[in-house]
């Protein structure tokens, strides 16, 4: 039987937060440090613990930041935050462009949230508990969460994150699967990989070198195959690269052209002698203004052609992980195929898979013990399984963004709905708004969403604040 939970006082406000990772974790906090007495900040996170996600959940040491220290202050108005706390709580020598633990980076960001709710008790609560669905009753929003409590909120905030990925196409796959494993992070991975000879990685990302990462620290000896369309690992940052500063008045209005103009900064900073690094990183400043810009059948040209070659110059790895997979590369403990599945057979204890090579287009097979499903992120909601996405969308509260990369949303994220409507108590951040905004899942491009939107989920409260003083005053004088 669901039961209902009010917010504590009849004139405050009350906002919850879903989910709790960095995003939904750093957004409370920010909330909570600006000076609202009705103000209620409830964070419902499924997980045991807040701060954390998949990203810093992890708890394998080799596993760390692909961004170095001085970058990932989870303050935007204090960039040194966390390389001081990490030589407060870490090491004393940590250094502005060492690449840290992400477990460690989960800490911090717990300890953010800690820190501001010592500073204002009584404004925080926590749900340890899974947003099933949501409901809107008058000028309120109610979420029902799976052991049938319900909270009635004034705005709601979906910091859902990045979703699981989804199965892969492999053709004679059937269920249930003795040698395939469809989350890379589930509890009883370590073991399996330990148990194998030899596995399969389907999928080159970040995921894929994740998983490589892991399995060397549980002390795997087999080889590591790693297959994709294209058969790209992501690129490793460079010491000591430093920013080459572009002045950008101007970019071109198609990706044939962006394509071109990158190319052409590149070649002119290496006759500077600098790296391509510092072309990548100095447009991140303008990336997601380049890719609104865009028309929509350019946004799509972009994906279909350009977007594999972006992601592995963008998103790149921490030296000392990109030495490690270059020396497994070098000696063939990890290897490298392109091209696609056409054939999943399961014997008793390995898989034959048979793909065809992206340049001969030859049929290939590969006997290995396990497969392992590293993709990446599943962007389409219309294939998501989280219940309080799919809820949403048969509600027609929200609707996918044309380009299936996630929720479309309004400039200032607020959910638009199935008939074209903006919310104003429904609101996404972070990788949901890829695809208005491209570039979402970072940090410091996290940190100016929870900015933009804490300040304007505020005012509300500010408004109940007032009027909530008025109310007194004249109770006192009469």
């Amino acid at each position: 039987m669901n039961h209902r939970v009010e917010k504590r006082h009849p004139d405050g406000c009350t906002i919850a937060i879903i989910g709790g990772g960095f995003t939904g974790t750093t957004l409370a906090a920010r909330l909570l440090h600006r000076p609202t007495p009705s103000l209620l900040v409830v964070l419902i996170e499924r997980n045991p613990v807040f701060g954390r996600g998949v990203a810093y959940g992890t708890r394998c040491p080799g596993h760390l930041l692909n961004v170095p220290a001085e970058n990932m202050s989870a303050l935007g108005d204090h960039p040194t935050h966390f390389l001081r706390w990490a030589r407060d709580h870490f090491d004393s020598r940590v250094k502005p462009c060492d690449f840290l633990p992400r477990s460690l980076y989960g800490d911090y960001v717990e300890s953010v949230l800690r820190e501001a709710i010592r500073l204002h008790p009584g404004q925080f609560e926590w749900r340890h508990d899974e947003a099933c669905s949501i409901t809107r009753t008058g000028q309120k929003v109610e979420i029902l969460l799976g052991n049938g409590e319900v909270i009635c909120a004034d705005r709601v905030v979906m910091a859902l994150g990045n979703f699981p990925p989804g199965d892969p196409v492999l053709p004679g796959k059937s269920h249930p699967c003795r040698h395939y494993i469809h989350d890379v992070w589930a509890d009883d991975t370590p073991d399996r990989l330990t148990q194998a000879r030899c596995i399969l990685l389907v999928g080159s990302g970040l995921t894929s070198v994740d998983v490589a990462v892991a399995a060397r620290a549980h002390q795997f000896k087999g080889t590591i195959h790693i297959l994709s369309r294209h058969g790209l690992l992501p690129k490793g940052h460079k010491a000591g690269t430093s920013h080459t500063l572009i002045p950008i008045n101007s970019f071109p209005s198609t990706t044939r052209g962006l394509l071109h103009w990158v190319r052409t900064l590149t070649k002119e900073a290496k006759a500077r002698g600098c790296d391509w690094r510092s072309i990548i990183d100095s447009l991140r400043p303008f990336t997601q203004q380049i890719w609104q810009s865009l028309r929509h059948k350019e946004q799509l040209r972009f994906l279909r052609h350009v977007r594999p070659y972006w992601e592995v110059h963008r998103h790149r790895l921490a030296p000392e992980i990109d030495a490690q997979v270059a020396s497994q590369l070098s000696s063939g403990q990890i290897r490298i195929h392109a091209g696609r599945i056409t054939a999943y057979r399961e014997n008793a204890d390995c898989v034959d898979v048979t793909y065809r090579d992206r340049k001969r287009g030859k049929l290939q097979s590969l006997l290995v013990s396990l497969v392992l499903n590293c993709t990446g992120t599943e962007v389409n909601t219309r294939r998501v399984t989280n219940p309080l996405v799919k809820s949403l969308l048969k509600q027609k509260l929200a609707c996918p963004d044309p380009l299936f990369l996630g929720l479309w949303v309004s400039d200032d994220g607020a959910l638009i709905d199935g008939n074209g409507m903006v919310s104003d108590s429904l609101y996404a951040i972070g990788p949901p708004r890829k695809g208005s905004l491209w570039e979402t899942t970072a940090v410091p491009e996290i940190r100016n969403q929870i900015s933009e939107l804490s300040r304007l989920l505020l005012p509300s409260c500010v408004q109940k604040d007032s009027a909530l003083t008025e109310s007194v005053q004249a109770d006192v004088t009469g």
